[in-house]
């Protein structure tokens, strides 16, 4: 198991309705890479372009989406004017970030396929990125209501019209977004924002003090955007007040210990839209943190993208575009996007675990392990890096350097707090595998002290008492407690009928263990612990069949093996002999 404890995701899920991934779909249908276009044309040429359109398929279901643009773009050029094509191509490249003079192509699919999606969106902001707001709120609003412009058109449309200098139909357009459409939140987000583009600083203000008023933990961005704005007004100590009042609510505080540093130095905050591109950056960027929320992120990149391309200097919306080509599993791209974020920027940090965790992901555990030791030397004031290299020690079975590792994290840490009971979990997990089981057990209890009754802690501790045969009962009783809290983790109830074992109730193991194999039924170790309780009950057939199937998932636990095949050959005896 690895624990991450670096890498806090930056923005909390803008609140955006549950349909946004379904409705998304609408934004690439039409077969955007899959499903065959029609090829207007024949001859060899078209067998070429129907090879390049195959390969250009595998090539994006290896996720080399470079390479599929590439192929698709050679199956255009022999039937230029298939809209299937010329669509397919155009998101594509929207996708890979190749956002420069695509202009023709987009114009091109809206006129052979009018309404399409991607393309007016594309239109419609290059018009005002060039200024022509009006031509820009005539291409949207031209655009059908349906998928997701249904409900993304109206936040756009906004800062379109205020680009027209219509500062009063945007802000109605933004009032008149229902609750039931799920975008409320976001559209009073961005009513504020645009507020304060349109010179209106105290009804900005309002709006933001409302909104986060209503909201439990308000995202970092809702934060950051009221700061500004009092900062902007000569409000600093309200600002001030606001910025430690949130700290405790964030997964960092240390990027609002950042902002405390510069307002107490004088700096002026950068600000979250100081004009109406700005406002429509920020517009796409929330709604692709949003789409990747909802898995939906082949539609969550390309308003990555678009975000990215009409404000190129933000690190935010570069760090979302590392966040989603990781979900895409394209590690190097991945690196390269995190690399762009400044190490000025706030968000150098988490750039930075990023970066790690894309190598560790490639299979590079020691060059991930070498940078998170970097990081580390770099930051001395942070643990995080520290506990990853822990992490990525254990599980390569270098338990002991792990331990120190931990030991050396644990030693920047101010106190033991109680979210850090995962640390002293952790730790405890590298003890008990170097066999320090004194010094394991300490680690585990005091987890326990920090967050009680917290079920992994609980049965890890447990299971290992019920693996030396001490404490049986205090264990059986810890061990239903986690499986109250977790009863379809299967490695949990496995503890549970494991100690049923040990203790001798062997019918009542059978029938947690026949449970525990429903819930994970490729666990090794887990068919391991159900032969043996099928023995012992006289199902003995069935028992050897589990321990056959033990070997059959192939565990890399060679003790695990060696016992395994003693059993097929010699079967089982006293359980009380039995290793776990």
């Amino acid at each position: 198991m690895v624990l991450l404890m670096g890498g806090e995701q930056i923005m909390t899920r803008l609140l955006l309705p549950a349909r946004l991934a379904r409705l998304a779909c609408a934004l690439l249908l039409g077969g955007t890479v899959l499903g065959n276009p029609a090829l207007a044309r024949t001859g060899d040429s078209m067998s070429a372009a129907y090879g390049s359109y195959l390969a250009g398929q595998h090539a994006y279901r290896e996720a080399d989406l470079a390479a599929a643009a590439d192929y698709m773009i050679q199956a255009l050029a022999a039937d230029p004017d298939n809209p299937t094509l010329l669509r397919r191509v155009l998101v594509l490249q929207i996708a890979e970030g190749r956002l420069d003079s695509l202009d023709s192509l987009a114009r091109r699919v809206a006129d052979l396929a009018p309404g399409d999606p991607v393309a007016a969106l594309y239109l419609s902001l290059e018009m005002a990125r060039s200024g022509d707001f009006q031509g820009a709120v005539a291409q949207l609003q031209a655009q059908p209501p349906r998928g997701l412009m249904q409900l993304t058109r109206p936040l756009l449309l906004a800062w379109m019209l205020q680009g027209k200098g219509d500062s009063e139909a945007a802000l109605k357009l933004l009032g008149d977004i229902r609750q039931e459409d799920g975008l409320s939140l976001l559209a009073n987000f961005h009513r504020g924002l645009l507020q304060m583009v349109a010179g209106q600083p105290q009804e900005a203000a309002a709006t933001l003090e409302t909104l986060m008023n209503s909201l439990e933990t308000p995202p970092l961005r809702l934060v950051m955007a009221l700061g500004w704005i009092y900062e902007s007004q000569g409000q600093a100590d309200k600002a001030r007040a606001l910025y430690a009042s949130a700290r405790g609510d964030q997964a960092d505080g240390r990027i609002i210990d950042r902002w405390i540093d510069r307002l107490n130095q004088g700096q002026a905050p950068k600000p979250v839209a100081s004009d109406v591109l700005h406002g429509l950056a920020e517009a796409l960027y929330d709604i692709a943190t949003g789409l990747r929320n909802d898995r939906a992120t082949e539609a969550a990149l390309i308003h990555a993208r678009l975000a990215l391309h009409l404000d190129p200097g933000h690190p935010s919306k570069a760090l979302l575009i590392g966040d989603l080509l990781q979900d895409q599993r394209r590690w190097d791209e991945a690196i390269a996007a995190f690399r762009k974020v400044p190490q000025d920027s706030p968000y150098s940090w988490n750039a930075a675990m990023a970066i790690g965790e894309s190598l560790n992901a490639m299979k590079r555990r020691d060059e991930a392990i070498a940078h998170f030791r970097s990081l580390s030397d770099q930051n001395k004031d942070r643990h995080e890096a520290l506990v990853r290299v822990g992490d990525l020690l254990r599980g390569a079975e270098k338990y002991i350097e792990a331990a120190e590792a931990y030991d050396a994290a644990m030693a920047r840490i101010d106190g033991p707090e109680g979210a850090n009971w995962t640390l002293y979990y952790v730790r405890g997990i590298a003890h008990e595998r170097a066999k320090q089981w004194d010094k394991a057990e300490q680690d585990f209890q005091k987890a326990l002290e920090l967050q009680p009754e917290q079920p992994l802690v609980l049965n890890y501790l447990a299971y290992s008492w019920t693996d030396q045969g001490i404490r049986l009962d205090e264990a059986h009783e810890m061990i239903e407690r986690a499986v109250a809290q977790r009863p379809t983790d299967g490695y949990i109830v496995d503890s549970l009928g494991w100690i049923l074992y040990r203790k001798g109730r062997f019918e009542d193991a059978v029938r947690q263990l026949e449970r525990a194999i429903e819930l994970q039924p490729n666990d090794p170790v887990i068919n391991d612990h159900l032969g043996d309780a099928y023995w012992q009950v006289g199902r003995k057939l069935e028992a050897q069949f589990q321990w056959q199937r033990v070997l059959t998932l192939k565990p890399e636990d060679k003790s695990l093996i060696e016992s395994v095949e003693k059993k097929l050959k010699d079967g089982l005896s006293d359980p009380a002999k039995r290793d776990g």
